[in-house]
């Protein structure tokens, strides 16, 4: 095992060594939803951005070392989960191209820190207050509800940083559509893109990917949902080959010093 895995966490490698994680066994761990948004992202080499919720790093980092984004700042409320993203960080050797920061955000002075960045992404906790099973295990809980952050609160952060024709990309479950439509409106994100994710191909859609540009307009447009299993336990082509991190075209790779 690798010296810097610790007894109660492991290592979890996606795309034949390209990426690198360690997480905490029993704790917060990403999901497929992390790379559902990845792949919807439509990052330049020379753009700054930010990840909001970052959890262990694992957008801002792929961003890094995938697309090689100029900078990522990962932004996470969780001071252990700050601290695994920046050893992360260093284990794909992209420590000179992230940050992470402990900080709210709902904190708007800590916002103007980053302000101004070409894109911004969120994969945020999901569940109101009082809906759902809230998960004995801190981390979780917090990543999964609402607890020290509402979709709201995310929709409104990722508009305080983004300039003119800057973009926002979320996931969310499709319940929570009609009032992230509503808040995206509000701020002034414009939805450009929108992608349904559906379990299997005859299923309704559970999740769906948006991208808003701040403060204009412009055509919109519905593409083609994600299908996540063929059959049972069996993930389609489109899955497969976006956890061999291969759903782009153009590669960048941060190659070891």
């Amino acid at each position: 095992m690798n010296r810097d895995v610790k007894s109660d966490e492991t290592l979890d490698v996606l795309g034949a060594n390209r990426l690198k994680f360690i997480q905490p066994k029993t704790g917060y761990r990403f999901s497929i939803d992390s790379l559902l948004l990845w792949g919807f992202l439509r990052p330049a080499r020379d753009q700054r951005w930010v990840d909001l919720g970052t959890g262990c790093g694992i957008l801002a980092i792929a961003l890094a070392k995938i697309n090689g984004v100029k900078e990522a700042v990962g932004v996470e409320i969780q001071p252990e989960l700050v601290e695994l993203a920046r050893r992360n960080a260093r284990l794909n050797f992209v420590e000179n191209h992230v940050s992470f920061v402990t900080g709210d955000i709902r904190d708007v002075s800590l916002l103007k820190t980053f302000a101004s960045a070409d894109g911004v992404c969120v994969n945020p906790p999901y569940y109101a207050p009082g809906s759902g099973r809230l998960n004995p295990d801190a981390q979780k809980a917090v990543a999964r509800h609402e607890i020290k952050g509402t979709i709201n609160d995310f929709i409104r952060a990722g508009s305080l940083l983004l300039s003119r024709g800057s973009v926002f990309d979320i996931i969310l479950p499709v319940q929570r559509l009609q009032d992230a439509l509503k808040i995206l409106q509000e701020t002034k994100l414009y939805p450009s893109r929108m992608r349904p994710v559906h379990s299997y191909g005859n299923t309704p859609a559970t999740l769906v990917l948006i991208e808003a540009v701040k403060g204009k307009k412009s055509i919109f447009s519905l593409e083609p949902p994600v299908v996540v299993y063929k059959s049972k336990k069996i993930y389609t082509q489109e899955i497969q080959e976006l956890m061999n991190l291969h759903s782009l075209k153009n590669f960048y790779i941060v190659k070891p010093p």
